[in-house]
């Protein structure tokens, strides 16, 4: 092992731990108070860093927004791609659609009451821009799509489905919660994959 290695290793962990500490910050931020009223400097004192550190990992809160979906939309296509291949594994069959669907519904269920808070503290309108952009990425890269599908053609089916599943999603977040999850996540799927069907593979 050369002496370069040695040194930078504690700094990559801490460097992930300021990053996952200034995360969870702005998650027990946005759980008391809408996005608007959230500072760099609540976050930093929040998450016991100085500003400094928060301006050199995400520079603002919106960079912020941009790191956390980043992450959500990583972990929720890594997941998808594990429960394709034992679907495949398993011979069952492989609908991207319906894992997708699925994972998001059993993410959604794992800490409901702070998503519900994202919903009801961060603008719909601006959720929906941070996550969409890590995802129409990552779909593409992940060869979700189909490779022939133009960038306009790209957009505008993730305009469309990604446009209802927010509003359906959120109704349900809001709501009592009185439908199961699993079933919003079944009547999503079924809607979605009726109009889109002939884009994905």
């Amino acid at each position: 092992m050369q002496q370069g290695e040695k040194s930078e290793r504690p700094v990559d962990r801490r460097v992930r731990r300021s990053r996952r500490a200034m995360m969870g910050a702005f998650d027990r931020l946005i759980t008391v108070m809408p996005l608007e009223e959230i500072s760099v400097s609540a976050i930093a004192r929040e998450a016991d860093v100085d500003r400094k550190t928060f301006y050199q990992h995400f520079g603002t809160v919106d960079g912020l927004l941009d790191a956390i979906a980043e992450e959500v939309v990583s972990e929720l296509l890594d997941e998808v791609e594990l429960a394709m291949r034992v679907r495949a594994g398993a011979g069952e069959d492989v609908r991207p659609l319906q894992a997708f669907f699925d994972i998001l519904a059993e993410r959604l269920s794992q800490n409901a009451s702070l998503r519900q808070r994202y919903y009801e503290h961060v603008p719909s309108e601006l959720l929906f821009d941070h996550l969409t952009r890590p995802l129409t990425r990552q779909i593409s890269e992940r060869g979700f799509v189909r490779g022939d599908l133009t960038d306009d053609q790209l957009e505008m089916l993730l305009a469309f489905g990604l446009g209802g599943l927010f509003s359906l999603y959120r109704w349900w977040l809001l709501s009592d919660r009185s439908v199961p999850l699993a079933e919003v996540a079944s009547c999503a799927c079924a809607l979605v994959e009726g109009s889109v069907t002939p884009l994905v593979r």
